[in-house]
């Protein structure tokens, strides 16, 4: 569990991280993509602050409840990505996809590798947490 823990949380950290960057060096790009599947472009210069803050929580992990609330934007995030990607057809729904997965991933098995343990992820003490 320890090692799913890490290796999805890498993942999709380095995905954002790597958006992060995107977004920081070619707005106008992304700008374009967003207003292409329908969000409003002025999303770009809030995600790239939402998403690196939600990179650092997740990672830093303190207090934990901001880790948590960086996992339910990441979880709606990625949802919305599929969604929307979805809607115009677009085979790069893929990717959201394999996010949204690493997500859950990440967020399930944090308590095994992580303390202090997240309030509302399985945990390894706990009777429904010790089958995961």
């Amino acid at each position: 569990m320890k090692y799913a823990y890490y290796a999805a949380t890498l993942v999709f950290t380095a995905f954002y991280a790597h958006s992060v960057y995107g977004y920081a060096t070619d707005p106008a790009f992304w700008a374009g993509e967003y207003q292409r599947v329908g969000f409003p472009t002025y999303l770009v210069s809030v995600m790239l602050v939402v998403k690196a803050l939600g990179v650092i929580a997740v990672w830093v992990r303190k207090p934990v409840w901001l880790a948590q609330l960086a996992y339910a934007g990441f979880f709606y995030h990625t949802l919305l990505a599929v969604m929307a990607d979805a809607a115009l057809r677009d085979p790069i729904a893929l990717l959201p996809a394999v996010l949204f997965v690493l997500v859950l991933v990440s967020w399930a098995t944090q308590n095994y590798a992580r303390r202090p343990a997240a309030a509302y992820a399985p945990r390894p003490d706990h009777p429904l947490g010790s089958r995961a």
